[in-house]
């Protein structure tokens, strides 16, 4: 069946005096966006504040743009992002909202209060049956997010170490789930413990849904002494909640995980994030500032091309492949940080040599959007 165009609302970054870029964007996203948000609707806004050194993450006015727009639509909005599964300030809710108040976030910037989706230690999350899914049976949602009526989806279009592209279907999917489900995605092998780490605290083995974790006998110089844990294989599910809970990081991540799980799962739990809200989610992209790496690292790299402006659609795949093209079309800067030059015409993949096509194509072949699109320029 073939799929659907799907408008993609544009407008560049160049300004003037009396139409400055919150102006143009403000128009596009109510001219896009329209019915999104309805009379009490409560209303999540998610961005990403960055982390602590970060500077291209995008800033508080843009955030405040949309919530002015959930107000004027008459709902009722919160600004949330979720805990992150390594460990930062961001780990849990009382760092997490002290990094966004460093970068600029409080309530009186955006004017709406802050919420961290998935809780005080990233467990509060709902899990969603994923029907589409062929890599993903159940996704874990960050709760705010899944039980709000109406969804605004604020992205900073960058390059990304693992991805390749972090745009909308990226801070859709990997955004809105807990830290367990971050290491659903980033992991395809069930987790093992790491014994030398391990001061065997047993806060993995509280989490555990299956209880697939006991205690045994250090080895022979271990520092602590302790029982260390041990994960059974036949009875791990690999959920990640002892990822997500260990303070010593002895179950670690496997952050070199295969590209096409990751961009496979991580479309399917877009499509989590976005269930039961049809009609109710909005999309903005923000092509400033694309620099090679997610806001997510605490430095910044120069930008890979110029300013391009703003996108804005009901459509995440759609948003997300304008952005691609955008991107790709553009004059690279001088002094780019590409691994050689895009003569294909692909800067995105020169950045890591990631092909970053697969997370549009699944999300498209799940139903979640539309890779065809027009571009409404404005």
């Amino acid at each position: 069946m073939e799929s659907m165009m799907s408008n993609v609302f544009f407008c560049d970054a160049h300004s003037r005096m009396g139409n400055g870029l919150l102006r143009k964007l403000r128009k596009i996203v109510n001219t896009g966006l329209v019915g999104v948000v309805t009379t009490d609707d409560l209303v999540a806004v998610k961005v990403h504040w960055g982390e602590a050194g970060n500077l291209a993450y995008l800033r508080p006015p843009y955030a405040r743009l949309l919530v002015d727009h959930v107000h004027e639509a008459g709902g009722r909005a919160f600004v949330t992002d979720t805990n992150v599964l390594y460990r930062a300030a961001r780990h849990d809710a009382i760092g997490n909202l002290g990094a966004a108040a460093a970068n600029g976030f409080t309530a009186e910037t955006v004017g709406a209060p802050l919420i961290v989706a998935d809780g005080l230690t990233g467990r509060d999350g709902v899990d969603v049956e994923v029907d589409v899914g062929t890599r993903v049976k159940t996704a874990r949602v960050a709760s705010a997010i899944h039980t709000a009526d109406a969804l605004l989806v604020l992205s900073h279009v960058k390059g990304h170490l693992l991805f390749g592209y972090g745009g909308t279907l990226k801070n859709l999917g990997m955004g809105c789930c807990t830290p367990a489900g971050k290491h659903v995605l980033h992991q395809d092998l069930n987790p093992t413990v790491a014994v030398d780490k391990c001061v065997g605290c047993r806060k993995c083995g509280m989490v555990c849904p299956t209880d697939a974790i006991t205690y045994q006998e250090p080895p022979p110089g271990h520092l602590v002494g302790k029982r260390v844990a041990a994960i059974d294989d036949d009875r791990c599910i690999g959920c990640g909640e002892c990822v997500a809970a260990c303070p010593e990081e002895a179950i670690p991540v496997n952050w070199e995980t295969a590209q096409a799980p990751l961009l496979e799962k991580t479309a399917e739990y877009a499509w989590a994030a976005a269930s039961g809200k049809e009609g109710k989610v909005g999309f903005v992209n923000v092509i400033m500032d694309v620099v090679p790496d997610c806001d997510c690292m605490d430095c910044t790299n120069p930008a890979v091309v110029p300013n391009l402006g703003f996108l804005v659609s009901t459509d995440p795949v759609a948003i997300d492949q304008a952005a691609v093209d955008l991107v790709n079309e553009a004059p690279v800067l001088p002094g780019a940080p590409l691994k050689s030059e895009p003569a294909n015409g692909d800067t995105i993949h020169k950045l890591y040599g990631r092909d970053y096509r697969g997370l549009l194509a699944h999300a498209e072949r799940i139903g979640l959007g539309s890779r065809k699109y027009q571009l409404v320029k404005m």
